[in-house]
């Protein structure tokens, strides 16, 4: 041993120095692959290389650490002397110098170090769980009813998808869920919303949105409870979470994710536009088959009345027909029976006292024969004559503009004629409105586009 002058170990038992510090690297490298280290930083220095030299200490000991020039550029945080981060590093040893140092790949201000460090362990926990499995991912509805918005009523980011919808998909009805979006209690008013807004039957997917901000702003999309709502949801969930860079824990909950709120409108709506224009071009054709069937009926109508087409005017010929009609019949009658009267008292006179009485009854009763025939025939031809024109009443009330009244419609008239385009007027126009019961006298405020189907009224 070493008190024996003579002692000296053996050959195998001495390491050259180089050997020494890489068995010390493999080691720290192996024991230390990833560390997240908290301290203040001091001593910056960044050479001609690029790379920044700097140490990590608090108040009881400090460690070098070097930030390579291609991680430099990407930190969250420049570094500064004095700067208090946690570091994403990893351990290793430096050979030449026999220093051991930390190569850090990303440094965090002390505040948004801790959220991320709890960021990363709920993550892990709930991707333990089978919550973020892409085969837990539902399709999107192409064509939505209507589409749930959760977010506050308040921020930019409600304007923004409702402005989307707008544009791209105007007859979807959008149903908005109000949630505070930051702050102490903003993950439970968002599950309670999620809640809310999926109990409408008509809503078949759900944007859940805010603007962009900082990991802390955000932290409420990343709660635990919202998350599992997210992913029990019964309707599709998009989410539209801060910036396009932004990530938060319901993003991988969720059926889909899009890099803005803008951006998640547009997906929930994506197909809207195509099946729209199949609709206006369906719409055209069963316009066009409707007007030449119009036309048509209308030339029948022009046929059958030279005058002008008007409903009432038509109704009210047919009505005075069949009053002449059961005027001629009614003559008709009488003028047969004052011929077999007459016929009879002739009868009568030549009879003389050859059995009046005889004759005069045989003769009246083929008058009662012959008046109840006629009557019959009367009858006959006026309701025949009554069923026509009751027909004619009913084609003729389909095809006027009066039915069409009935059901809620108008006619807009100016002095130039009816209004068929809102082209035509210019706001300061009067125009006359024909109801189904009067008429109204308007004067044209606005002009604007066609309004679709069951859109609602613009104040």
């Amino acid at each position: 041993m070493w008190t024996d002058p003579g002692w000296k170990p053996a050959e195998g038992e001495i390491l050259p120095v180089a050997d020494l510090v890489a068995g010390l690297r493999a080691g720290v490298e192996r024991s230390f692959p990833e560390v997240w280290v908290e301290g203040e930083v001091r001593n910056v220095r960044v050479p001609a290389s690029g790379h920044a030299y700097f140490s990590l200490g608090d108040d009881r000991a400090q460690i070098r650490a070097v930030c390579f020039r291609n991680t430099l550029r990407y930190l969250a945080a420049d570094l500064e002397d004095g700067l208090h981060v946690i570091a994403r590093a990893r351990a290793t040893v430096y050979e030449a110098r026999g220093e051991l140092q930390l190569v850090v790949e990303d440094v965090l201000p002390q505040g948004e170090g801790a959220l991320l460090l709890e960021f990363e362990a709920r993550k892990k926990r709930l991707a333990a769980e089978g919550l973020f499995e892409p085969g837990r991912k539902r399709p999107l509805p192409p064509v939505p009813r209507a589409v749930g918005v959760v977010t506050s009523d308040t921020g930019a980011a409600v304007r923004d998808v409702l402005q989307v919808t707008a544009r791209r998909a105007p007859g979807v009805h959008v149903v908005v869920a109000p949630a505070r979006v930051q702050g102490a209690g903003a993950a439970a008013e968002l599950v309670d919303a999620l809640d809310l807004v999926v109990r409408r039957p008509e809503v078949e997917v759900v944007v859940l949105a805010r603007g962009g901000g900082s990991l802390e702003d955000l932290w409420a999309f990343n709660d635990e409870a919202l998350v599992r709502a997210v992913a029990s949801c019964p309707v599709p969930v998009i989410t539209g979470v801060g910036h396009e860079t932004d990530v938060t824990l319901v993003d991988f909950a969720a059926d889909a994710r899009a890099p803005t709120p803008s951006a998640a409108a547009e997906l929930a709506v994506r197909e809207w536009g195509r099946w729209a224009e199949r609709v206006a071009v369906a719409r055209e054709r069963a316009s066009r088959a409707a007007a030449g069937v119009l036309a048509r009926a209308r030339e029948r109508a022009d046929r059958a009345d030279p005058g002008r087409w008007s409903p009432g005017r038509r109704i009210e010929r047919l009505r005075v027909a069949v009053d002449r009609l059961q005027e001629r019949s009614t003559a008709a009658v009488d003028r047969r029976l004052t011929a077999a009267r007459r016929k009879v008292d002739e009868a009568a006179a030549r009879a003389g006292s050859r059995s009046p009485a005889a004759a005069v009854a045989g003769q009246r009763a083929r008058l009662d024969r012959g008046r109840a025939a006629l009557e019959r025939v009367a009858a006959a031809r006026l309701g025949s004559a009554r069923e026509r024109a009751a027909v004619a009443r009913a084609r003729l009330d389909a095809l006027g503009p009066y039915a069409v009244l009935g059901r809620g419609y108008a006619i807009a008239r100016t002095r130039e004629g009816v209004v068929r385009d809102a082209g035509r007027c210019a706001p300061g126009d009067a125009v006359e409105v024909v109801l189904h019961r009067g008429w109204l006298d308007c004067r044209v405020t606005g002009v604007g586009a066609e309004r679709e189907p069951g859109e609602p009224w613009k104040q």
